[in-house]
């Protein structure tokens, strides 16, 4: 009887780490997951941030203003002066 608790408890043990090795595994694969997509997200910013500098420029302003609105620069004598009163 003594060495059958004794073989239980040794099973319970054993199966106790066998379900941690199994957690432990399933969380390293959820951080490894995790990671992937923050790095993924970060370039993904990044790219975000190179785009808006670039649509922001004033050479791609002005470009989209002549091309898509019609617009010229200015000439001189098109400049109107308000007064102040």
């Amino acid at each position: 009887m003594r060495i059958f608790g004794i073989v239980f408890a040794l099973a319970l043990f054993s199966f106790g780490i066998v379900a941690m090795r199994i957690e432990i595994n399933r969380s390293g694969r959820a951080i490894s997951q995790a990671q992937n997509e923050v790095e993924i997200k970060e370039a993904r910013n990044q790219y975000l941030k190179l785009e808006i500098l670039r649509l922001s420029s004033p050479e791609n302003i002005t470009r989209l203003a002549r091309e898509n609105l019609g617009l010229t620069p200015v000439k001189p004598h098109e400049v109107v002066w308000l007064e102040d009163k």
